[in-house]
């Protein structure tokens, strides 16, 4: 490892100055002036010899790393990836930093609180051992997981799946997969674009890349992607796959109503659109669902949506454990696909979560969980400016509108400087470097593992800093 003292021209390029130097990193390490390996210069030192601030050159670092040329982590600094990091795919999903009871108060992925699932698990896993024989010897079948299928259809219920079938579901090792899944399959040609909202979940953008694809962002409000504009980037972009989170968007918290489903429906349907539903943050038990509750997509388009299912935002993330609901008629060759990446879910696995489904216990538990993170939310409301936080009942997150003086990625930085890690709005750009001004916001997890107290703390930290913001001090 080597450090440097790297101070690019930037005086003949145009455009924002965080694109420009993005840009400029991206050249020297194709370019071999930033070998592998290389550290960065710090970003205040940078920002003091470039004349700009250090959230400028943090959100230029950030657009680097998203691209693949660096790897950042909090505390140690920014490297140039080694030759054979995978371009693109160097950003964990999960970060292991700070998810542990010591160090910074990690705010950034949601994590559940253990209100009993670890003691259902594990007896479900007991008996689910007891009933395995002579098939943990073979391959799953092609077609061998019925009941676990049938399970969680009935876990969920009719309204939230659309009237889905056994038939209409392949299992998948969680909503990762699943997407991975439904993009083999739909996307086609030599760079396939796939349109989702401007902040998007960043696994979506991951997978794509996987399958050398890209994203083509579409606008968005507070209910999610705005159907004019959708209309709009299929005509001019090719793209023959629409990705939506219309019950719980992520990061933003927002909400579609059924108006915007319908309408979002007609546009996909004018142009022959593949639609991915992803519920994952709205996932609950049947009985758990309002009675008011806006229609699923695939219930409105039952031809054309493919939706994910699991239950990692509500029972257990460990278990990876998820499902795909296909549109009509689409599910045996979904279930072919999957057998082909991954020969189906493991039998310990499926006689696990069929066990666990099938005992009343586990809606019990979902309810207490959902419960929880109510009483969460309220701890946040009560803590930062309620008029510019956006929640959901029983959402794991919040979504934070930043003052004038605050951008995104340098609360960020202050906040980890503070020990509380959140993710700034730029995380979750669709196309690196594209979130909007408007989108000056973080995302705040509320996380289960950390008890009332240690959440309200970290709030705290985050509402001290909220109300001093640091502006442009850095012009030289």
């Amino acid at each position: 490892m080597t450090d440097t003292k790297w101070r690019p021209d930037l005086s003949m390029r145009e455009g924002p100055k965080f694109r420009a130097l993005a840009t400029a990193i991206r050249e020297a390490v194709h370019s071999g002036d930033l070998p592998p390996g290389t550290r960065l210069p710090a970003m205040r030192d940078l920002a003091w010899s470039l004349g700009m601030t250090p959230g400028t050159v943090a959100r230029a670092y950030q657009i680097a790393a998203a691209e693949g040329a660096i790897d950042s982590h909090v505390g140690r600094g920014s490297f140039v990836t080694q030759p054979d990091a995978a371009p693109g795919l160097i950003q964990p999903l999960i970060d292991s930093a700070g998810s542990g009871h010591e160090g910074p108060a990690d705010l950034r992925s949601p994590q559940l609180p253990d209100l009993g699932q670890t003691a259902a698990i594990a007896t479900a896993m007991h008996e689910a051992a007891e009933q395995t024989g002579a098939d943990l010897l073979n391959y799953p079948p092609l077609a061998g997981d019925l009941a676990c299928r049938q399970a969680l259809l009935d876990w969920l219920g009719q309204e939230a799946t659309g009237n889905a079938g056994p038939d209409d579901m392949v299992l998948t090792h969680g909503g990762q997969s699943a997407i991975l899944l439904i993009l083999s399959i739909c996307l086609v040609g030599e760079r396939p674009r796939v349109m989702a909202e401007g902040l998007s979940y960043p696994g979506l953008r991951h997978a794509a890349r996987l399958l050398r694809a890209d994203i083509a962002p579409v606008a968005q409000d507070t209910q999610g992607m705005l159907p004019e504009h959708m209309d709009r980037v299929a005509r001019h972009s090719g793209a023959r796959l629409v990705f939506l989170t219309p019950s719980a968007q992520n990061p933003t918290a927002g909400m579609m109503t059924t108006e915007r489903r319908e309408a979002l429906i007609r546009v996909a349907r004018h142009h022959d659109l593949q639609i991915i539903e992803d519920e994952s943050y709205s996932n609950r038990p049947g009985s758990l669902r309002a009675p008011d509750a806006e229609p699923a997509l695939r219930m409105l388009a039952p031809e054309r949506v493919w939706q994910i299912a699991g239950l990692s935002k509500i029972l257990s993330a460990g278990l990876r454990f998820g499902a795909l609901i296909c549109p009509s008629h689409r599910a045996a060759i979904a279930r072919l696909a999957a057998q082909h990446s991954y020969f189906g879910l493991s039998r310990p696995l499926t006689l696990t979560v069929t066990r666990l489904l099938n005992d009343p216990q586990s809606q019990r538990l979902a309810g207490a969980v959902m419960t929880e993170f109510v009483s969460r939310a309220a701890i946040a409301r009560r803590i930062l400016p309620a008029d510019r936080l956006t929640t959901q009942p029983a959402l794991p997150f919040v979504w934070l509108t930043l003052p004038a003086g605050w951008r995104a990625s340098r609360f960020a930085q202050a906040a980890a400087a503070q020990g509380v890690l959140v993710r700034p709005a730029d995380e979750f750009a669709a196309v690196s470097g594209t979130a909007q001004p408007a989108a000056n916001a973080v995302r705040i997890a509320l996380a289960g593992n950390l008890s009332h107290q240690a959440l309200a703390d970290a709030l705290w930290t985050l509402r001290r800093l909220y109300d001093t913001p640091q502006g442009e001090d850095m012009v030289v």
